[in-house]
């Protein structure tokens, strides 16, 4: 019993250390990029007239409607927008 007790004192113990290691690689060799939240959005958010989506600038499609430029979602608002 009291071997058993030693062993789950001893790996106890060993994971205290390597957390402990983790933790102090983490505050000072901090990987590229762990700053920002992973769901943080990058670029400028615009709404497509056709649908009401909002979409990154960055992703969007062109259409042409009533002679001018507007950003769409996808395929089917682009050919909603050129019939228009």
């Amino acid at each position: 019993m009291l071997r058993i007790a030693i062993l789950l004192f001893v790996v106890f113990a060993v994971l205290l250390v390597l957390r402990a290691l983790r933790v102090f690689a983490a505050t000072h060799f901090p990987r590229p990029g762990a700053g920002r939240p992973r769901d943080a959005i990058e670029g400028e958010m615009v709404r497509d007239p056709i649908c009401g989506t909002w979409i990154d600038r960055r992703l969007a499609l062109a259409a042409r409607s009533s002679g001018e430029w507007i950003p769409v979602c996808s395929e089917k608002c682009r050919t909603e927008a050129e019939e228009a």
